[in-house]
């Protein structure tokens, strides 16, 4: 089953692009990336989900149901994570989330329990609080009542690494009880950790959509060979700078095939790693501009 569903959806502001044919969909129970630099059109394809802004032209659903200005009613199955939340300034933390709670129907156990994991300070004034307890509150407010569809936008921004950490073994946690969660984010090392398959955005255009295992079976490479490679003409292997005596390359290929032609020469030394996401992504959005 898909949770969201995309079709040629443009939004236009004026004459400027926001959104340019974008076609996709999330599964139910995956963990979706949806990644690009700030400015993409990664917000703007969420608030048009939300139904926060309407759509210029195409198709956009979440469980079945079309994003038009009747389809309210569905947002009580979606938690909501914006980039920067904002609350009632001079409310403590516990009030904000009583508020909430009580507009949920949600029980104190629950509340309790995410306000334990996120380590909220619930006698601060909202106010006082620094960026990052900021984004605190406002994911245990998407948590709340426990939707079935999590829309996250940026949603480790001003979080401490260890904090970044809980946040994302709590979503592949939710993700083994079935929940959809679509993650906007430009930190890439986050989305490799958790997500099943992603898409690239870039200045309105979704430029490509690749599941995680299928990057992995690339086996995208980083090599550093000192002195260079004699024989440049293996294939899968491309120089992208040399220092002094050592050359720095990109492998797509087959690993065994690359070590087999490494060892007709001598080196002082090897270095073979895998890629990041973030090398990865930084490969073909160099491929668009060329």
């Amino acid at each position: 089953m898909n949770v969201i569903e995309i079709k040629e959806l443009n939004k236009y502001y004026g004459t400027s692009r926001g959104l340019e044919e974008a076609t996709f969909e999330v599964q139910e129970g995956e963990i979706f990336g949806f990644v690009g630099p700030n400015g993409a059109g990664k917000t703007t394809l969420i608030r048009v989900l939300l139904g926060l802004i309407q759509k210029s032209k195409g198709y956009a659903s979440i469980f079945g149901e079309e994003i038009n200005e009747e389809s309210w009613q569905i947002n009580d199955d979606i938690g909501y994570l914006p980039s920067e939340a904002f609350f009632f300034p001079e409310m403590k933390v516990m009030e904000v989330l009583t508020f909430y709670k009580n507009m949920r129907k949600v029980s104190d156990s629950k509340m309790l329990e995410l306000i334990d994991l996120f380590d909220l300070d619930i006698n601060k004034i909202v106010s006082q609080l620094s960026f990052g307890n900021k984004k605190k509150l406002g994911i245990v407010v998407a948590l709340l009542h426990e939707p079935k569809l999590l829309i996250l936008d940026e949603p480790t921004t001003g979080l401490d690494p260890l904090m970044q950490q809980t946040f994302l073994n709590f979503l592949l946690e939710e993700k083994k009880k079935g929940v959809t969660v679509f993650l906007s984010s430009h930190v890439l090392s986050e989305v490799e950790k958790v997500c099943d398959r992603v898409a690239l955005i870039r200045d309105g255009v979704v430029s490509f959509i690749f599941k995680m295992s299928e990057i992995n079976i690339k086996e995208h490479k980083k090599i550093i060979l000192s002195p260079p490679m004699l024989d440049q003409n293996i294939p899968g292997l491309i120089l992208t700078k040399t220092i002094d005596n050592e050359a720095f390359y990109d492998y797509e290929g087959n690993i065994n095939t690359l070590i087999q032609s490494v060892g007709l020469q001598s080196f002082q030394n090897i270095t073979i790693r895998d890629a990041s996401l973030e090398e990865i992504v930084l490969k073909y959005y160099k491929k668009e501009l060329e």
